[in-house]
């Protein structure tokens, strides 16, 4: 038996035995290191009528606290994964590039408040329920990943899912519970995306408008709306004029003092 071999068994040995515990996530890290070096591991649970709760956040250059903030603050709503959980993401291995719109890697929000530029992004997704999903999110350092890099990953991705479901059996009763509070949160952080505009755009416009922040180009955005290139064009014109801006930075910045405010 090639060392190698032996140690992954014994990587997965240790997963294993550590289930429940404070240990269980430096084995995992492990675990998934063996497979390609990651930054940092970021492990998430998302809710579909709450704000996300942070379960992992490590000590990385990449997440800082303002970061940390200004996601459960509000950016989680255009962050390409947790609107991806909205619409159905299956449980198993993802790369962020296989999920996000066409321009996000162009949009402000990524440019200059994404924690994980420059990096390739891979996420384990595990869906606990219909409403719940979690999220182990890794910043592969090899950028961008090989073929071989995302089939070693695909490889441990059913060890490292069955792995987190039952550590997450064993510690789910002992994490803090403030759903109330979080339900509250996202309905105000909401209530943000539904009246975008301050009462100046149509629905249309406004829907746009948060679409274009989300990183969705208008020939993607046309598609998506199933409506004519052209009539995007406008709504988008329309949408500057009434704000008084002329380009996406200048709408972010709108988006950004909106969830400040709210």
């Amino acid at each position: 038996m090639e060392d190698s071999s032996k140690n992954a068994y014994l990587l997965a040995s240790e997963l294993i035995d550590t289930s429940g515990t404070d240990a269980f996530n430096p084995a995992l890290l492990n675990l998934i290191n063996s497979a390609t070096p990651c930054e940092s591991m970021f492990v998430i649970h998302f809710h579909k009528n709450s704000r996300p709760t942070i379960l992992l956040a490590p000590d990385s250059t990449l997440l800082t606290a303002k970061i940390m903030d200004e996601y459960l603050n509000g950016f989680y709503m255009i962050d390409p994964f947790y609107n991806a959980f909205k619409t159905g993401l299956s449980t198993g291995l993802h790369f962020i590039r296989e999920i996000a719109p066409d321009d996000f890697f162009e949009s402000t929000y990524y440019t200059e408040h994404y924690c994980n530029r420059g990096y390739e992004e891979a996420a384990f997704i595990i869906n606990l329920d219909h409403d719940s999903q979690i999220q182990i999110s890794l910043t592969v350092i090899e950028t961008p990943a090989t073929t071989a890099t995302r089939e070693r990953l695909q490889a441990i991705s059913p060890l490292v899912i069955s792995a987190y479901r039952k550590h997450w059996q064993n510690i789910e009763s002992t994490q803090e519970s403030s759903q109330d509070t979080s339900a509250i949160i996202h309905e105000q952080i909401s209530n943000v995306f539904r009246n975008f505009g301050g009462g100046l755009l149509t629905e249309r416009e406004s829907e746009i408008a948060i679409l274009i922040i989300r990183g969705y180009s208008l020939i993607a955005i046309a598609e998506l709306l199933g409506i004519a290139h052209g009539t995007a064009k406008v709504h988008c014109k329309n949408l500057y004029s009434k704000l008084e801006i002329n380009s996406k930075s200048e709408l972010f910045s709108l988006f950004l003092d909106d969830i400040s405010d709210k």
